[in-house]
């Protein structure tokens, strides 16, 4: 393709070969047929060489918010140079650039290899793909360019971050076969106090609380009880209706919802239990309860792609998952609560089955007000109608937890002690 300079300087010289011709100027004749004999010359010589690119990323799976290092290695296996070449690397639009440059100026000879290198921080939790190469060779005297691009993708997956939990705050009904961490409402070997009861043979000594058997004064020993610890089944449900996207790109009740999801996943795998997590929009995602390294990248992967859509019921989700659900295992539902008439049945019909539910609620009353200026007086009102609604869904017997989004997912995790 001919640049402008190229395209000026042969529409002249035909201009100045035309006058000449016209006013018998040899002078302007020779000059007009120097430039046209120029242009014509490098257009036979314009070209580039064979190029070879590949690129090397530092990690195929990242997580929300780390830096992701790039190395983009070109090499001319011509033999001859590149003339000007200048090669962009594409990144998606999502990504910010750090360090470097995804773009260089090159001549390479034939065989020399060039090196860039940059890194970019990933924002946003999903699914990405860094390339084509674009390429736009030109000639010496930049009269000719041509543009072309090298299909070379490096797909890469950004999970959401995950936070630590020190305590999760849930107890389950129902022991599994293996022994675990998690804590059941029934007596047994384990860590945290359930009750007093007297000493029966058998019971190891560091178990007698001296204390209590002192107030008895007849000599009985009392010895603390404590709650079982084994592996459960746990449940995750995780709204990403179309409602979960009020507030900002950055800020807004499904992102709040991933980073509880991966959090949860990740501190109950740790202690080897069971997982499972159901994803509702348009349509219901079950992810199998399993345990291990395995599960835990499976659930993060399952994560890294929801986006907002659809408006499935909750109820429609509990009533689907019951025959699925272990008996008297935690239930962890991960929602706003707006928009859905059906949650407060579906929380009821699940605690009269003898799970345990929490309800972890990011306020997309307060997400709504990063975006838009809501008046005070409904805002007021907003918040109002959202605390009724919040109480009602205690009222059912699940643990409710509103997560303000300005509060940190363990600091919101600690209102579940006063439950």
């Amino acid at each position: 393709m001919w640049t402008r300079k190229a395209s000026f300087t042969f529409v002249g010289g035909i201009a100045l070969l035309l006058v000449g011709m016209m006013i018998s100027n040899h002078q302007l004749m020779i000059f007009g047929l120097s430039l046209i004999a120029f242009i014509t010359v490098n257009s036979w010589l314009a070209g580039h060489g064979d190029v070879e690119v590949s690129r090397t990323l530092s990690a195929d799976n990242l997580y929300k918010g780390d830096d992701l290092y790039v190395e983009l290695v070109v090499t001319n296996r011509s033999l001859r140079r590149t003339q000007m070449l200048e090669v962009y690397d594409n990144i998606p639009h999502e990504m910010k650039l750090r360090t470097g440059l995804n773009s260089m100026r090159l001549n390479l000879g034939p065989g020399e290899t060039a090196r860039i290198r940059y890194s970019i921080r990933c924002p946003l939790r999903g699914h990405f793909s860094l390339g084509p190469v674009s390429l736009r060779f030109r000639n010496t005297f930049n009269l000719f360019m041509e543009e072309m691009y090298i299909p070379h993708h490096s797909d890469m997956i950004i999970f959401p971050q995950v936070t630590d939990i020190e305590e999760a705050y849930i107890k389950s009904r129902t022991p599994k076969m293996y022994t675990g961490a998690t804590t059941l409402k029934n007596s047994g070997p384990g860590t945290e106090f359930y009750a007093l009861r007297e000493y029966v043979p058998g019971d190891p000594f560091k178990m007698i609380n001296w204390k209590a058997s002192a107030k008895t004064g007849d000599g009985t020993l009392i010895v603390n009880d404590t709650c079982r610890d084994a592996v459960t089944d746990v449940y995750i449900l995780l709204d990403s209706r179309d409602v979960s996207r009020i507030g900002t790109v950055l800020k807004n009740p499904l992102e709040n919802n991933t980073i509880a999801a991966a959090s949860l996943a990740s501190f109950f795998l740790k202690r080897r239990d069971s997982v499972a997590m159901a994803i509702y929009d348009e349509k219901l995602s079950y992810l199998q309860p399993d345990t291990g390294d395995k599960q835990y990248f499976k659930i993060l992967s399952s994560l890294a792609g929801v986006a907002p859509k659809g408006n499935m019921p909750l109820q429609a989700v509990t009533n689907s998952l019951a025959p699925r659900f272990s008996r008297g295992s935690p239930v962890f539902i991960l929602s706003s609560a707006e928009g859905d008439g059906t949650a407060p049945h579906a929380i009821r019909d699940l605690v009269g089955r003898g799970h345990e539910v929490v309800l972890l609620s990011p306020s997309s009353v307060d997400f709504e007000r990063l975006v838009s200026r809501i008046p005070r007086m409904s805002y007021e009102v907003l918040k109002i109608e959202r605390q009724n609604r919040m109480t009602a869904l205690a009222g059912f017997g699940a643990t409710v937890i509103d997560w303000m989004p300005d509060m940190e997912l363990s600091q919101a995790m600690l209102q579940a002690r006063g439950y």
